[in-house]
């Protein structure tokens, strides 16, 4: 399966986008994540990228947006560089 980068958005737009009232980064031992509550009291998580570990707060955070519908929350800036078919 070839997943790609749908798009970049904010923490704060994410947070938004599934009704998150907090975000908290939590230490694991495979590397951290962050636990979002929503409003309904539920919660959900979404990993860290292996190269943003070790951020204080989530919103210092970009979220990027995956075509399998994943989500991977890292400190880098991505910028298509150009796309080239091959036969």
């Amino acid at each position: 399966m070839n997943v790609t980068v749908l798009k970049q958005i904010s923490m704060s737009e994410h947070a938004q986008s599934i009704n998150a009232v907090s975000g908290e980064i939590i230490a694991g031992p495979n590397g951290d994540f962050i636990t979002f509550k929503h409003a309904d009291e539920s919660k959900s998580t979404m990993p860290v990228g292996g190269r943003s570990q070790g951020m204080d707060r989530p919103s210092d955070l970009e979220v990027i947006c995956l075509s399998d519908g994943g989500f991977i929350a890292t400190c880098n800036q991505y910028v298509g560089q150009g796309i080239e078919a091959f036969k």
